[in-house]
């Protein structure tokens, strides 16, 4: 476990994290390709891809958890990468064992396999935050899917994906939609499969039909021509993620002929306003609760795919027969880094605007062709603008009733939010306190001081799992919800307070601008950066566990590019520096050859020839020519004259000037 004080943790920025994102996702990647091919262990294996996945997706979604942008996490993550990799590496070898190595390995199988569960479950620890959230998420998968943890991520990776990819498709202006459609292929439904039902009609604009052969519900919506390429964009993305529970399912498009319409699942009860119009105070606290809980779900959801639906209010949530909330109308949704300064407010939506957003519209600060040069001084809407919207939606649930209904002009409203008005709770009120306060943080009027979503997302959790779901029956609609079938995840709760930093360490990475590793690596290299300034750099990463930063601190240190002076000082800890990169896995080569150097000739630690070569050996399997070489003369010395002719000519062959001119002169062939 990481030994570690969150509460003086420093802020960091995502660009740090990114890597560390990656190489989980690479490591799943090679231990389910090591699964495809396994020889043996299969069951074990695929125990160990569970783990990882289930690791994968939770770090995954970091990119959404801003408040844990941290050198606490960022350690944590090194720990947990490190144990990873050592997991691929015991998957490799299980799974290619021989009858022979089976039979008697195991027992030593079997004491590997718990101690790195072990090793697991203690470095997962420091990352709960992440994991409590990915279980909330994993709580709105389908339930009838089956390895949910690789599933989520999957389509976590895949959506992310597309949607980037149709971002800049979208705003490429040489770009036009049907490049677009050859990109993303979406085809129609076929109109004919489906008929209205007896019962489908609902509005003008919305109407139920069935399958014709599956007997399947189904709700066709119609669209606009001027909106079809819109939604059709939209549609590719959006039938993806048809997993999560808490979102409206996507089938497609079709055409009657006459009109375009877009196929979703039926949700029976309707839209949630109609929904609290028909039951109002007879809906119980649970359900009030949990029906916030699924939408934070799927809001959740949305976010961790880089999608901001925009218009998050109660008739854009609709009701199923079983009383689960989900997210519906895409129509305003756009890329979470996509500008969104033109976006109109409507008059129903006024109810659910923040008041950033209400004042643009007050003073005119709407973006159109003539002034987009000042789209930097345009207030948009981001993330902190849904928060809001869900915060009022949030109160609605809780009170049975719409927002600001007391006021009829519009125009009032606006003024009244905009001057730091807000609904209040009923006094007496059975709605849990944690909730109301919840509500009230996500409506404040500074942006800054809302919750993330994430953080919604899990107190709403918290409230649900604890609020107690056997009540008085006052109410003639029953909770249908069972928790039976769904895993809580862990208790423990971790916060980070990273305005509690110290001065000093904030102060200190400040000296070097906070620059990546490998933007340091690459200063040096460039030779364009003081090397005081970059030791600063690798000392600061090597401190929260980074092997790399290690490697380059240590071999700074042998430099005389450090502020340490005794010679002894400087031997006796780029020896450890370098052993500990060395160490970490066989990623960084270079650490395992110098380390071996320092060890041959007794610098900073205990001279041992056996381990200096361990550690040559090791640099060499990974490639180092350098290593190679040393090798070859070492088993020359010792008089194993093939192995050593086996490590020169690799060494010669990659063009090692010294192993050349050693073969040239015993006229050896390479």
């Amino acid at each position: 476990m990481c030994d570690v004080d969150s509460s003086i943790s420093v802020v960091l920025p995502f660009v740090q994290f990114s890597p560390l994102i990656k190489e989980i996702s690479d490591i799943l990647n090679k231990v389910m390709d090591i699964y495809k091919t396994a020889r043996h262990n299969k069951n074990i294996t695929k125990i160990l891809i569970e783990r990882i996945a289930s690791a994968n997706s939770a770090v995954y979604i970091l990119q959404t958890r801003e408040d844990l942008f941290t050198s606490y996490y960022y350690k944590s993550l090194q720990i947990l990468v490190k144990v990873l990799h050592n997991i691929r590496k015991f998957a490799e070898e299980i799974t290619q064992y021989n009858k022979v190595q089976k039979l008697l390995g195991s027992k030593n199988i079997e004491s590997k396999y718990q101690e790195l569960c072990k090793e697991y479950d203690s470095s997962i620890e420091d990352v709960l935050e992440l994991i409590k959230f990915q279980g909330a998420l994993i709580e709105s998968m389908d339930r009838e899917i089956s390895d949910k943890n690789v599933q989520m991520s999957r389509v976590i990776e895949r959506v992310s994906e597309m949607q980037q990819t149709m971002q800049i498709l979208m705003d490429d202006e040489g770009v036009d939609q049907t490049k677009i459609d050859n990109v993303f292929q979406e085809t129609p439904l076929p109109f004919g499969d489906y008929e209205e039902a007896d019962d489908g009609y609902r509005t003008e604009r919305l109407r139920k039909y069935v399958h014709i052969k599956t007997r399947e519900e189904y709700a066709f919506k119609i669209i606009e021509n001027e909106h079809i390429n819109q939604v059709k964009n939209q549609v590719s993305i959006l039938k993806k993620i048809k997993d999560c529970q808490n979102i409206i399912h996507f089938y497609g498009l079709t055409n009657d002929g006459s009109k375009n319409y877009i196929v979703t699942e039926w949700a029976e009860n309707k839209n949630l306003r109609e929904y609290i119009k028909e039951h109002g105070s007879n809906i119980e606290t649970r359900l009030k609760i949990r029906i916030a809980y699924d939408i934070a779900k799927g809001l959740n959801f949305l976010n961790s795919v880089n999608i901001i639906h925009r218009d998050i209010r109660s008739e854009n949530i609709v009701i199923t027969d079983h009383d689960v909330a989900k997210i519906t109308n895409f129509k305003l949704s756009r890329g979470i880094n996509t500008a969104t300064g033109n976006m109109m407010v409507d008059r129903e939506q006024i109810r659910y605007s923040a008041p950033e957003i209400l004042r643009r519209g007050i003073t005119g600060e709407i973006m159109n062709n003539d002034n987009r040069e000042n789209i930097k001084n345009i207030t948009k809407y981001d993330i902190k603008c849904e928060v809001y919207s869900f915060g009022i939606l949030l109160w609605e649930i809780a009170e049975s009733k719409i927002s600001y209904s007391q006021f009829e002009d519009f125009l009032e409203i606006t003024m009244k939010v905009i001057g730091g008005y807000r609904e209040r709770f009923t006094k007496g009120t059975e709605i849990p306190e944690k909730y109301q306060i919840l509500v009230n943080k996500s409506v404040d009027p500074n942006p800054g001081l809302r919750p993330m979503l994430s953080k919604i997302l899990t107190d709403l959790q918290d409230i649900f799992k604890n609020y107690p779901s056997e009540q008085p029956n006052t109410s003639s609609r029953p909770d249908p919800f069972d928790s039976s079938d769904s895993s809580s995840p862990p208790s423990r709760k971790m916060t980070i307070d990273t305005n509690a930093a110290n001065d000093e360490t904030i102060n200190f990475m400040e000296e070097f601008n906070y620059m990546t590793i490998e933007q340091a690596v690459e200063l040096h290299k460039n030779n364009t950066e003081e090397k005081a300034t970059l030791y600063k750099c690798f000392d600061a990463y090597a401190k929260m566990d980074n092997p790399r930063a290690k490697y380059w601190k240590a071999y700074y240190i042998t430099k005389g590019w450090s502020d340490i002076k005794s010679q002894e000082e400087q031997q006796k800890l780029s020896a450890e520096l370098f052993k500990e990169a060395a160490d970490y896995g066989d990623e960084i080569p270079e650490a395992q050859l110098r380390y071996a150097t320092m060890v041959m000739h007794g610098k900073g630690v205990k001279q041992n020839m056996e381990e200096a070569i361990e550690y040559f050996l090791k640099a060499a399997k990974n490639d180092h020519v350098v290593a190679i070489f040393n090798v070859a003369t070492y088993y020359f010395s010792i008089g194993k004259v093939e192995l050593g002719n086996y490590y020169i000519i690799k060494a010669a062959s990659k063009g090692y000037e010294q192993a050349i001119k050693y073969c040239n002169k015993k006229g050896i062939t390479y």
